[in-house]
């Protein structure tokens, strides 16, 4: 069959760096996904994006969808046809609601009885027709953190739209987007080739037009040129850019034709603290900072331009002006903030509101506190007197002038001034870390002091959150309550901590409760939707790392309380469930479950065995019972499943052999013991009956 190349690209104002991988990534998926519901084959299919374009080429596309044929299944026959064989007005009717002759249909059994079915060949359309209608559903798909409107049109999108290119071969594929319709003429670089072009279907011509006028379509491409250019320009300065994969892909996506300047600071800048110059270089001019080989910054920085200047000098002077201001404004911020030792802040967080209902910074301040001494008894009575300081001033940097000014500072400060104050490594490590992991898959707390309090502080904000019914809806989650809820996840697992989340959440709650301010939810419904809450994190965590969701589910659903041994017992049955007996087993496991529903347990009477494999089954559980009880409590659960799959053949024969429901009710009771007795060693690691769903 003829193939054809697709290019279709969409023009936009600026977009945010963030939007771009995000928006690329759906266009692939939603293409892939679309072109196979139609039918459509091809060679290959890549999506590339700038701040200016998002563009998909797929190469080697058929030209037309192949023809198809389907039995469309009618009326019963009984119904379609009268007795003579001739079609009633039923049958009638169906056949001209599908537009065929009485010669099209023929009588088959489809299971429900005889049925009239006619067979119909469904000529496939032309892939340009599939295409006019798919592009555009294409773009409305792709999915942005935020979208506007403009003009007349209702259509959303990260950016206003410009120009639109479809492109099916040589041929324009037609339709409209936003107002805009669709053509052959792409655009060049803003600034340094800002007037149309014409583009062809061909990727190599595609990419190589663009280039020719400073854009750099393929992300992969522009990243390393952006790299090299960095290297080249840093080269003389004697040092090398602090590695930042972040940044490199945001300059990345911040620009259509990267190009690097290294320039210098004041030297008596690096009195400064470490984190103050990167954050300064990073978070507001998006430059890199330079080491030595020693890992040491040196005054020095590389910026990326989105122009290849006529003169270096002239970019580099303007870069060093900016840089030196903002410098000279965190140097004054620092100086007046050591003015104030850290404690002397506290009480004047009574001043900042967390939340018109759940009350000042220093309530939280208080809040957090408590909790954290309430679990800094019960995992490290060593630790109390550190983590009540740190919990104290925890959140005193939010009120100096550097916080105020670079609020990404905070924790960072804190940490600082706490050191400059006076206080000792680890209550200034936890003021740091108590922010921790900041991002998802980011830096973990070090010290277990951090983690206390790192986890007390999210428990806090997620119970009031819940109590004011601010939780996470939908796809909106403004006060990042998953994030933090995973935080403490992961935290609980990296830590090794052994601690009840459920008993964290009740007293985090009561604090909460004593704060609040206007109508709450009741402590039970509260408790019971961040249960909930914390379930799904879990599950979302462990599946993402690769676990398969029955072996999540069947560890979850005997408990999650002690997220440790949950996950413990997550890798374990992930373990086992490669052997062959396992999945044979928890089938019958499911049919266990299902039997001793609403059978609350109880002993078995040997006397009452009448068949040789009740015994058999039961004397082989009563011989590895206390083996596996005690790698049970030890934690073994890899070894203590093991143990029980020995069990299998003796479940088998039961099943094969015995009646458990009979009439006689101390035999059916003493056959239900026997089972649920087993099934209660199994439930101690997970319920199989989840893996069989």
């Amino acid at each position: 069959m003829k193939t054809e190349n697709l290019l279709f690209e969409i023009g936009v104002e600026e977009m945010p760096a963030a939007f771009i991988p995000v928006a690329l990534a759906d266009i692939e998926k939603f293409a892939e996904e679309g072109l196979k519901g139609a039918g459509l084959s091809y060679k290959g299919l890549k999506a590339m994006g700038t701040p200016r374009r998002l563009a998909l080429f797929v190469s080697e596309l058929i030209s037309c969808q192949p023809d198809r044929e389907e039995d469309i299944t009618g009326p019963p026959a009984n119904i379609a046809l009268a007795p003579d064989g001739a079609l009633t007005k039923a049958g009638e009717g169906f056949l001209r609601a599908q537009g065929a002759g009485p010669e099209a249909v023929r009588i088959k059994d489809t299971g429900k009885g005889p049925c009239l079915v006619l067979h119909k060949v469904i000529k496939g359309r032309e892939t340009r027709d599939v295409l006019a209608s798919f592009l555009p559903l294409l773009a409305a798909k792709i999915r942005f953190p935020r979208t506007m409107k403009w003009g007349a049109s209702s259509f959303r999108f990260a950016r206003p739209i410009r120009w639109v290119v479809a492109l099916f071969g040589d041929e324009v594929i037609p339709f409209e987007i936003a107002g805009i319709e669709s053509g052959k003429m792409s655009m060049g670089h803003r600034f340094m080739a800002p007037g149309p072009f014409e583009v062809r279907a061909d990727l190599a011509s595609y990419i190589e037009a663009l280039r020719r006028r400073f854009v750099i379509v393929d992300m992969g491409e522009r990243r390393d040129m952006l790299l090299k250019g960095v290297m080249q320009a840093v080269a003389g300065s004697g040092g090398s850019i602090l590695q930042d994969d972040d940044l490199i892909e945001l300059n990345t996506n911040l620009t259509e034709y990267p190009s690097a300047v290294c320039g210098s600071f004041d030297g008596r800048f690096l009195g400064l603290p470490r984190e103050v110059l990167i954050t300064v270089m990073k978070e507001h001019q998006k430059y890199f900072a330079v080491v030595d080989g020693d890992g040491a910054l040196r005054p020095n920085f590389v910026a990326i331009n989105n122009i290849r200047p006529a003169d270096d000098s002239i970019i580099r002077k303007g870069h060093e002006r900016v840089l030196r201001a903002r410098l000279a404004d965190a140097a004054f911020f620092f100086e007046e903030d050591m003015k104030i030792p850290l404690h002397e802040r506290v009480d004047a967080l009574s001043g900042i509101v967390f939340n018109q209902y759940l009350g000042t910074m220093l309530d939280k301040t208080e809040r957090v506190k408590s909790l954290a001494l309430y679990f800094a008894r019960g995992i490290a009575p060593e630790k109390v007197a550190l983590v009540e300081r740190a919990a104290y001033l925890s959140k005193a940097d939010l009120l100096t002038g550097m916080v105020g000014e670079f609020p990404d500072l905070q924790g960072v400060m804190g940490r600082e001034y706490a050191l400059r104050s006076g206080e000792c490594d680890e209550v200034a490590t936890a003021i740091h870390e108590h922010y921790m992991p900041i991002r998802a898959g980011g830096t973990l707390p070090s010290s277990m002091t951090g983690s206390i309090l790192s986890i007390a502080d999210k428990i806090d904000t997620i119970c009031g959150m819940f109590l004011i019914g601010l939780q996470p809806s939908g796809t909106q989650d403004p006060f990042g309550l998953r994030r933090q809820a995973l935080g403490v996840l992961h935290i609980l697992e990296a830590s090794d901590i052994r601690f009840s989340l459920a008993g964290l959440i009740d007293q985090g709650i009561k604090g909460v409760l004593r704060d609040i301010k206007g109508k709450a939810r009741s402590m039970q419904e509260a408790a019971g939707g961040i249960l909930e809450f914390f379930r799904g994190r879990m599950v979302n965590n462990m599946t993402s790392r690769g676990y398969d969701l029955g072996i999540v589910e069947a560890a979850i659903r005997v408990g999650f309380d002690d997220v440790v041994d949950c996950v413990r017992r997550i890798k374990a049955l992930a373990a086992v469930r490669v052997r062959p007996e396992f999945e044979p087993l928890s089938i019958a496991f499911k049919r266990v479950m299902n039997i001793l529903k609403g059978f609350e347990g109880g002993d078995v009477d040997q006397t009452l065995f009448e068949a040789p494999e009740e015994k058999a089954l039961f004397d082989a559980y009563m011989s590895l019972k206390d083996d596996v009880l005690a790698l049970l409590r030890d934690g073994s659960y890899e070894d203590a499943l093991i143990r029980l799959l020995s069990l299998k053949p003796l479940i088998d024969n039961f099943f094969d052999h015995v009646m458990v429901m009979v009439e006689e009710p101390r035999i059916r009771t003493n056959r239900l013991s026997i089972l649920w007795q087993i099934s209660n060693l199994f439930l101690r690691v997970g319920d199989l009956s989840a893996v069989a769903m």
